[in-house]
């Protein structure tokens, strides 16, 4: 465990160094970068994927993982934005439906991984495919359009003109995820079972209880997420964010997550979708097409992940041996 932690706090603080870095170039390159409107509107977009990053974090760090979270936040938003448009008197059910439907989703991930016992990546691949197609039918294809102004409206606001609330609803997730994994005992399980699933369950660990847990918190946040995405669009689409798997997936690994369990911070998960927001804006500055950032980011995630494991195994060659000297 102590080897895992090291790794993860290698990871950040190279993490770290690699966004001032972004940052300081951007700054020098792009004069419109540094502008009050460019990083508000930065800091309005992050918070959609980086919430969806944040539902991943505790199924990857209990050795598992959620290939579907970005069609549970699509459904999550159709619900909401069919009950918004259903009249004021549907209205104020539409936030509380549509994290109870999360909730409810989640749990049939657990309940798929924990009692059938399938693999976490085949469980949600299934349910990825199911939410979405669920979608789908609910709308018929077209995105639904037509909620009230005010919810719309507060997706797009900012606290004192500067803080899009979208981004202190990230932070206060951020924050709140963050104490479940440190403080609590569901946290500390979760680590330890993605570390060692053997050894925690010889020693009598809850563990269909356990992964329920998880996969229902990772539900819960990323039909936050969607409400996110539904007041920032003002619609809601059942195949909204394509390519914001990919990106979810970088993210965590990006952030130091181990992809074997047993490691990972919110920290780091939050410094990861700062950088991967830095990169994307360094793309569109540098005019790449939306084909070619996904390129960039499917190669970088590659890179990062056989970077990952050669650091985690010791490494090939002169580092094997340099692993085993120490």
């Amino acid at each position: 465990m102590s080897a895992r932690r090291d790794t993860t706090n290698g990871y950040i603080l190279g993490l770290g160094a690699l966004a001032i870095a972004i940052f300081a170039a951007l700054s020098l390159a792009a004069p419109n970068f540094l502008t009050f409107a460019n990083l508000t509107s930065m800091g309005s977009q992050f918070p959609e994927f980086g919430l969806l990053a944040l539902a991943v974090l505790p199924t990857m760090i209990s050795g598992g993982i959620d290939l579907s979270v970005v069609a549970v936040a699509n459904l999550a938003s159709v619900v909401a934005a069919l009950l918004l448009r259903a009249g004021p008197e549907y209205a104020w059910a539409a936030v509380p439906a549509a994290l109870l439907l999360g909730l409810v989703c989640g749990l049939l991930n657990g309940c798929l991984i924990a009692y059938l016992r399938l693999p976490p990546i085949l469980a949600t691949l299934g349910t990825l495919q199911l939410y979405g197609g669920i979608g789908i039918v609910v709308t018929g294809g077209p995105a639904i359009t037509g909620m009230p102004e005010w919810y719309g409206a507060w997706g797009n606001w900012s606290i004192g003109g500067a803080v899009p609330v979208p981004l202190v609803i990230f932070a206060l997730a951020a924050l709140a995820l963050g104490l479940v994994l440190r403080f609590t005992a569901s946290g500390t399980r979760a680590r330890l079972y993605g570390a060692n699933p053997l050894a925690a369950r010889f020693v009598g660990m809850p563990e269909k209880a356990l992964i329920l847990r998880i996969y229902a918190i990772a539900g819960l946040i990323s039909a936050l997420a969607g409400l996110v995405i539904l007041a920032r669009v003002n619609s809601a689409n059942a195949d909204y964010g394509g390519s914001y798997l990919l990106l979810v997936i970088l993210i965590n690994i990006l952030a130091g997550v181990s992809p074997f369990g047993g490691a990972g911070t919110v920290g780091g998960i939050v410094l990861a979708v700062v950088t991967l927001q830095l990169i994307s804006s360094g793309l569109n500055f540098l005019a790449f097409t939306a084909f070619a950032r996904d390129l960039f980011f499917g190669s970088l995630l590659i890179i990062v992940m056989a970077a990952r494991v050669l650091v985690e195994k010791g490494g090939l060659g002169f580092f094997r041996w340099k692993a085993a000297k120490a």
